[in-house]
Parts: structure tokens; sequence; C-alpha cells
């Protein structure tokens, strides 16, 4: 019986414990075949659009299996966008004829946001992401999801250094760090 009663309490502890740490996970595949050259893609290989070579691989890395949800974008907001200094949201988020269901509300007139999504939405992918945002999600995700301002703990730095960035140049100039996760 104290046997029973004590992995009860620790159970407890562990659901208490964890109840604040990472909830989402996203499942990721390996893209590993480094020195495959690519294939010509365009006009010369009987397609529309500019010769160019697509599909090389010049280093392994993992991509995820799935594309985020709207449900996970919203965590993400909810846990570092709520005085949005990036604009991580986008208005056009909330239509749900092409949008994600997700909406930005100041429920309590303090001038900081918080978002909810569609429950038919919240398993669907999330539209309206640019590459900053995407970036910025990564970070998140890199550092633990943590709760807070966009920051360097948050947002800024991780797998990525944004310091900021909002502009296309500056965005561009962005590269994936080599300890990224």
């Amino acid at each position: 019986m104290k046997k029973v009663l004590m992995a009860a309490v620790i159970g407890l502890f562990l659901v208490f414990a964890t109840a604040g740490s990472a909830t989402i996970n996203i499942e990721t595949v390996p893209v590993d075949n480094p020195g495959n050259a690519g294939e010509l893609s365009g006009a010369g290989a009987g397609g529309a659009g500019l010769n160019r070579i697509c599909g090389a691989v010049g280093y392994e890395y993992r991509i995820g299996k799935y594309e985020v949800t709207a449900g996970q974008y919203t965590e993400f907001l909810n846990a570092v966008a709520k005085t949005d200094t990036y604009g991580l949201y986008n208005p056009v988020m909330s239509d749900t004829s092409y949008g994600s269901g997700i909406t930005q509300t100041d429920a309590n007139g303090d001038g900081l946001w918080e978002y909810s999504v569609a429950s038919d939405f919240a398993n669907r992918p999330v539209n309206f992401v640019n590459w900053g945002d995407s970036a910025r999600f990564a970070n998140w995700l890199h550092n633990g999801q943590p709760t807070g301002a966009q920051d360097l703990a948050t947002t800024e730095d991780g797998s990525y250094t944004l310091n900021g960035a909002t502009s296309d140049a500056a965005l561009m100039a962005v590269t994936r760090k080599a300890n990224a996760t």
C-alpha cells in the first residue's frame, strides 16, 4: 500500500513539475543525402521558368514531418506575443476562408494580446507566416518554448541570430547556426 501511495505521489509530482515545460513536439525526418547534385528544373528540363538546379543536399539535417499547425502556432503566440514586438501575428490569420482561424484579442483591455484558434482549425497548417516568423518559432523551440517578451531568451537567438531583424534584406542575411536544433 505504501509503495502504491508513494508511486501516486511521485506521479502527481511529475505531472505538476512538468506542467510548465515544453508542450509542442515537432516530429522530424532526416534529409541525409549529402553530395546529391540535384536536378535541372525549368524550361531546359521541359518545365517552365528559369533553369536552375533543385533538390541538391549539401549536408545532413532534419525537417518537420508535418506542417506546423494553427494550434501549435497559437501556443507560440500566447507564449511570446503578448505585446507582439515583431508582428508574429498577421490579421489575415483570423480569416477562416483562407486563413488559419487564429484570432487576436485584448480581452482585459490592458494592451496585452491573447490568441485563440477555432477548434476545427487547430490541426490544420498555419498560414500567413513569413521567414522571420518561422525563424522566431524555430528559436522558441530551440530555447525550450519559454514564455516572455520577444528577446534573446525567447525568439531573437537560438537556431538563428535575428537581433530584431524585420526587413526582407536583414532577414535574408540570417543563417542557421551550427548548433541549431
